[in-house]
């Protein structure tokens, strides 16, 4: 009754491509997403913002021409000749500008998109944190689906290997119709668990290949570095505070909101401008000939009614500051919350693996010893067949809480914004701090 189920599914999942580790699946998924990709973009289009601004600082040159036809007249009485009334008209101009002062307002939206490209990069680094803590879970996932696969299939072997004996002791007479029939129920719910367990490794392959971009083959458990975890929860708190990308984000967005209310507030000045200014034009006025000027003045401008707009427009810049330090205070509280949700995680989880450990070893004596009374007719097939039963629910039990607590571990690192550098994933220099990485 052996089925080519399990050789099958062996085949399928067996692959000579080489060995896809954690980091390396972690580093290809940043690559590969497009989360992180479009806030890529987003960081990028702020730092040009900031070119832009600067570009306020500098000398401003325009050049203005002009050509058409002019028809003049005059109500002075002033007797025009017609050919001078109808004039082909040309106008040249060149004019350059310089500021001086404008109330610090260039001087603060400068700070302030030099705060929000910070943030969106703080961001990016908070993007791939959750990109790392989405590729680790599949990828432990995947692991443990395979891993409970292949237990699947062992149990299935040594159903059938009772089987096969069961059939031989019915056809000597030693063993009744019914034991045959309940060892095959009993291989027929064994196959059911490892279609079952085959299944859901399919999904988690493609999860995983959605996420990284690559098919999940000869993945390796990884080793987890437990130095990495501080010694008790209230540490592990405090340095997510301190460090968290998000929280520094949010941060860098308070600062930006109170930029913008500083380059708001600069509409109550007046702006100082030095102009040089020269023309060359033809036939203008109704005076044949060319007309030419040049100028060099300092030049002042006040706004002193703009019917509130600089009120309302400051006041606007003061409540975006109330926003962003609410969303500091949210990504504090969720870093507090997903620190301790993950730390009580890993501590329980230990401590179910510890007796999860007792539970296997005390179901594969107690296997062992139905075995054995049922050799020499002190136990019935029933008995043998429920501690086998048991057998393989404490190891997949095991290997569930085995993974679930390497995977709290990781969530430890999560919260606290320090599971890429635990990882040795290396950002890109353009992720660097400065508006010069470009």
């Amino acid at each position: 009754m052996r089925s080519s189920v399990i050789t099958a599914v062996a085949c399928l999942f067996s692959a000579n491509a080489a060995a896809l580790s954690l980091e390396q699946s972690v580093a290809y998924a940043i690559d590969y997403s497009p989360d992180i990709a479009g806030q890529y973009a987003r960081f990028q289009s702020v730092l040009r913002d900031v070119d832009g601004a600067q570009a306020d600082y500098l000398p401003q040159l325009n050049v203005y021409a002009a050509a058409g036809y002019e028809d003049t007249y005059y109500n002075s009485g002033v007797q025009i000749p017609s050919d001078e009334r109808n004039m082909n008209r040309t106008e040249v101009g060149i004019k350059a500008s310089q500021l001086l002062f404008d109330g610090l307002k260039t001087n603060a939206n400068i700070s302030r998109l030099s705060f929000e490209a910070e943030s969106e990069r703080l961001l990016l680094l908070s993007d791939a944190e959750n990109v790392a803590l989405d590729v680790i879970r599949v990828y432990l996932n995947t692991l443990k689906a395979q891993t409970v696969l292949e237990l699947s299939q062992r149990n299935v072997v040594e159903h059938e290997e009772i089987y096969d004996d069961i059939l031989e002791r019915t056809q000597k007479g030693l063993s009744s119709n019914s034991d045959l029939a309940q060892i095959s129920a009993r291989v027929a719910t064994s196959k059911s668990s490892m279609i079952a367990a085959t299944n859901n490794l399919y999904d988690l392959r493609t999860q995983y290949t959605r996420l990284v971009g690559k098919i999940p083959d000869n993945l390796v458990k990884p080793q987890f570095d437990y130095q990495l975890i501080p010694p008790n929860k209230e540490i592990a708190i405090q340095q997510g505070i301190d460090a968290h990308p998000e929280i520094q984000s949010a941060m860098a967005d308070i600062e930006a909101a109170h930029q913008e209310t500083r380059r708001e507030k600069g509409n109550y000045y007046p702006e100082f401008n030095i102009e040089a200014v020269a023309n060359r034009n033809e036939n203008v006025g109704g005076l044949r000939g060319p007309d030419r000027d040049a100028r060099i003045m300092l030049t002042m401008s006040y706004d002193i009614f703009s019917g509130g707009r600089t009120i309302a427009n400051t006041e606007a810049a003061a409540w975006r500051s109330e926003q962003a330090r609410n969303t500091r205070i949210r990504a504090q509280r969720e870093v507090v919350e997903g620190t301790t949700l993950a730390w009580h995680a890993y501590e329980l989880l230990a401590q179910q693996k510890q007796l999860l450990q007792v539970n296997v070893d005390a179901a594969k004596a107690a296997e062992l010893g139905y075995i054995e009374q049922f050799n020499v007719g002190r136990r019935s097939l029933l008995d043998v067949l429920d501690a086998k039963v048991e057998v393989f629910l404490a190891r997949k039990n095991y290997i569930e809480t085995d993974y679930e607590h390497t995977l709290a571990a990781y969530r430890i690192l999560n919260a606290m914004g320090r599971l890429t550098y635990a990882l040795r994933v290396e950002y890109p220099e353009q992720w660097q701090t400065g508006s010069n990485n470009k």
